[in-house]
């Protein structure tokens, strides 16, 4: 099996679990290199998904993790925002150039 088939057939959820794993192991070989092969995969997966899907798990993910009071909790909620909504926007701004 190919590691591009590999990465299409492993669900985003188990990539990210994965990672977390790594990134905490005692190992520092695994958690360095583990860590670094994984958000690889977990990139090259994310790349194939819809803006809606990544806005999605942006939600689901990283929110859950992140100081309510934070500027980054400011950014990913705006960059959620517009992941979720690019398709409408896209709908949007092509239904104007139409009239």
């Amino acid at each position: 099996m190919s590691q591009n088939h590999w990465v299409e057939e492993t669900s985003i959820e188990a990539l990210i679990e994965e990672q977390r794993c790594l990134s905490s192991s005692g190992n520092p070989f695994e958690r360095v290199i583990g860590s670094l092969i994984v958000a690889g995969l977990l990139r090259q997966r994310l790349a194939l998904l819809p803006n809606e899907t990544v806005g999605r798990l942006m939600f689901d993910f990283v929110w859950n993790v992140m100081d309510v009071f934070s500027p980054e909790m400011t950014i990913c909620q705006e960059a959620t925002q517009r992941l979720l909504n690019s398709s409408s926007v896209a709908k949007t701004t092509q239904e104007n150039d139409n009239r």
